[in-house]
């Protein structure tokens, strides 16, 4: 039984399958500029009855064109999520699951187990058990000489390809050729799946049932090896139970507990690595099920994964699992306890190791076939799809050792007209931040601009509006805006006036709502002539209190990037940056 070793060599030889683990047109007219530090002139076009001072400065807004919701913009706002928050979440939600992919009915883990000795007509648990983790140095016993091994070879290493299939010729009808027909390698190498069916293990069952005899001596040897380290209250109950035959036991193997013993999470470009180690007990049931009660099949594997972002360029980004995968190490009799229970018994007995290797082929087909067992990480991102004065899609995720980070273009919802935010490089997030969220000036701006716009008064004969304004964040943080006014009387030009605002700025962000907080600090106006000062001033101040109550009607409006919806920002300051970028961070 235990010449299966040099078939798998062979098969991981000639077939290679065996290796089972891989490793807006109301803002188009409107002249733009964002100060930094200091503020420039933002020109809007004047009434036609209204002489432009000379002085006056600004071009024309460029029109921007309008962004592919395929992706293709220059990003406007980001979302960031660090690497420890990242693995701190796949670490409460992956190694549950992972347990219950190994315990899923469509793995079928203790079927497969069941089926493979069941292949085998004469099979006992000490014919099962591997002769060479029992049997050390064991050449005097023909152990050496049937796995194909040389004389002076260490018995602890890998036998090469060609010394293992040398040995298990010698016990095939027909040698190599006999060997080549079994296996059906050729030159088509399969995919190591199947193993079960067809002509897979079924079709070898007989050769090595043939062989029983001729390894009758190491059976021997493995069972007296086995006695030797048993206590002398249990050596013959224990060897009585090894040597029962598995059908006779009429054993329905079950899956009893599955345990994850460590898992390893690795940031990589562009995917997330998983690695856990993992430890199954299948138990039985059956009429002789209190008897095998005193044994615990156990094994020991690797659980790997890898995931990816995916998004299809919505608002929304969520976790992929992809190429999961999973190899049995090892399968062993664990001896818990004893067949009269008086005497303890830590120890083990490893099986063949063809058993693992089946078991792992076996179980990856499975998995991919079943629509039910499948690691799910719903919860990581709740996916609306969110309205608001500014409207988000992807432009693009991405995962680094970093951390998580989406870039996002953006529109904003004008009146009744949708508009492209201008995207331009964004700061960086900052060093000490686990969540993040950084929004474009252009955002701002946009808005600004809007409100200018649609900003007029009427007043005792005379009208103003709106033709230039400039923004800039001061160092105290607090946001100064500056315009000027055009101001007709009967349609003929009267003054010219100019406005400063003091705004100050305490805004915070929680689960992505803006929680608004702008208050008008002071405003200051001035005009020219100085002989219309009087009542140009009357009329600019009606006009700031327009200007003002529009801009804050809007600025509670606007929507915030969600990002990962288990992972918002809570209670976030909203920071002006020297570039007058907004940033919020946790």
């Amino acid at each position: 039984m235990w010449a299966l070793r040099a078939l798998v060599i062979a098969l991981s030889i000639q077939a290679g399958t065996l290796d089972l683990v891989e490793t807006p047109p109301v803002v188009s007219s409107l002249p733009v500029a964002v100060p930094n530090g200091s503020p420039l002139p933002l020109s809007l076009p004047t009434s036609p009855h209204h002489k432009s001072s000379s002085s006056s400065q600004g071009s024309p807004i460029k029109k921007h064109p309008a962004a592919s919701k395929g992706g293709k913009c220059a990003p406007a706002a980001r979302y960031f999520l660090s690497s420890g928050k990242l693995h701190d979440y796949l670490m409460n939600n992956l190694p549950t699951q992972i347990e219950d992919i190994v315990k899923c009915d469509d793995v079928g883990m203790a079927g497969v187990l069941g089926t493979l000795l069941a292949t085998l007509d004469s099979a006992d648990l000490l014919s099962l058990l591997d002769p060479s983790s029992l049997l050390k140095g064991a050449g005097g016993l023909g152990l050496d000489g049937l796995l194909g091994k040389e004389g002076n070879e260490d018995s602890s290493k890998p036998s090469s390809g060609s010394k293992a299939t040398g040995g298990l010729n010698k016990l095939l009808p027909g040698g190599g050729a006999g060997l080549d027909s079994l296996l059906n390698l050729g030159g088509d190498k399969g995919s190591g799946k199947g193993l079960l069916k067809g002509e897979g293990l079924s079709s070898i069952k007989k050769p090595l049932n043939d062989m029983v005899e001729n390894v009758d001596n190491i059976k021997d040897s493995v069972e007296t090896k086995v006695k030797e380290i048993l206590p002398s209250e249990i050596k013959d109950p224990v060897s009585d139970l090894l040597k029962i035959n598995l059908k006779e036991l009429l054993l329905e193997f079950q899956v009893d507990e599955v345990t994850v013993d460590s898992t390893d999470i690795t940031m990589a470009a562009d995917e997330i690595q998983v690695h856990s180690t993992v430890t199954a007990t299948i138990g039985g049931k059956g009429v002789l099920g209190p008897v095998i009660s005193a044994l615990k099949f156990e094994s020991d594997m690797e659980v790997t994964m890898k995931i990816a972002i995916s998004s299809n360029n919505t608002q929304c980004v969520n976790l992929d699992i992809q190429d999961t995968h999973i190899q049995v190490n090892e399968m062993k009799i664990q001896l818990i306890e004893t067949v009269t229970g008086t005497v303890p018994l830590p120890m083990s007995l490893p099986l063949n190791d063809l058993i693992p290797i089946v078991l792992s082929a076996e179980m990856n087909e499975n998995l991919e076939k079943s629509n039910s067992c499948a690691i799910v990480l719903g919860d990581f991102n709740d996916c609306k799809n969110a309205t608001g004065l500014f409207k988000y899609w992807v432009q693009s995720a991405r995962i680094s050792p970093k951390g998580l980070a989406i870039l996002y273009c953006v529109e904003a919802n004008l009146g009744k007209k949708s508009v492209p935010v201008p995207g331009r490089r964004l700061p960086p997030d900052p060093k000490d931040a686990t969540i993040s969220v950084t929004m474009s000036s252009s955002m701002l701006k946009i808005l600004i601009i809007y409100v200018a716009k649609q900003s007029s008064v009427k007043m005792n004969g005379l009208d103003a509006n709106i033709t230039k304004i400039a923004y800039a964040f001061q160092k105290d943080k607090q946001l100064r805006i500056s315009y000027e006014a055009a101001i007709t009387k009967d349609s003929e030009d009267f003054a010219t006036g100019k406005t400063q605002l003091i705004i100050s700025h305490g805004s915070k962000i929680t689960k992505a709502k803006l929680e608004p907080n702008i208050k008008l600090i002071s405003s200051d106006h001035r005009v020219e002539p100085p002989e219309a000062e009087e009542e140009g001033k009357l009329v600019l101040s009606e006009l700031a209190k327009a200007f003002w109550s529009s801009l804050n009607d809007m600025y509670k409006q606007m929507t915030i990037p969600e990002g990962v919806s288990s992972f918002a920002l809570m209670n976030a300051n909203i920071r002006p940056l020297k570039s007058s970028d907004l940033q919020a961070t946790n």
